[in-house]
């Protein structure tokens, strides 16, 4: 019953979350480089995750008796990589939330809907990202492969509106905003 509840929310969430599409306005790259470059996203930058989720060597190791045990470890080991991965995409979606809130305490304009959309990506994305986490560890890293694959796209959207309020302060002043950024946060 409640992984029927689960799977419902999760459905109107990417319902929601699909039916949006692509950010309406992309930030300007150097916005996006100094999103990064201020908060060291760590979970984002996670080269090629794909093969982390990529089942085929366990599947191969799996078919052969004599390599069960192997096939056995990796996956414990893979179980392990993803949640690690997952862990450092919620540290960043947590990071750029809050890097998001100091940017408009530091009087940056947003609209009511701006920051009703983001608070709607960053509640949905909190929720998948943590749903992600539990199911691996009850069912494994090769679950829910592609939903996994999925989850970087949240932080994705949240770091897109980051770098958009930060592309509307002028450049000169991104070195002050993460001096600042620094201070808050140490």
């Amino acid at each position: 019953m409640l992984f029927a509840i689960l799977g419902l929310i999760l459905f109107v969430s990417f319902l929601v979350i699909g039916l949006r599409g692509a950010p309406k306005t992309v930030p300007d790259s150097s916005a996006l480089g100094a999103v990064s470059d201020i908060l060291a996203l760590e979970g984002s930058s996670f080269a090629n995750p794909n093969r982390l989720l990529d089942d085929a060597e366990y599947q191969i190791l799996l078919s052969n008796p004599d390599l069960r045990q192997v096939a056995r470890q990796l996956r414990k080991d893979r179980q392990e990589l993803v949640l690690l991965w997952i862990s450092g995409l919620l540290a960043d979606l947590k990071a750029l939330w809050r890097f998001r809130q100091f940017l408009i305490r530091q009087g940056v304009a947003a609209t009511f809907r701006e920051e009703f959309d983001i608070l709607q990506v960053f509640v949905l994305s909190l929720f998948l990202l943590t749903f992600m986490k539990v199911s691996i560890r009850i069912l494994g890293p090769f679950a829910f492969v592609r939903m996994t694959r999925r989850a970087k796209g949240g932080v994705e959207k949240m770091s897109y509106a980051t770098a958009g309020v930060l592309g509307r302060i002028p450049p000169a002043g991104w070195p002050e905003i993460g001096r600042n950024w620094s201070r808050t946060t140490a």
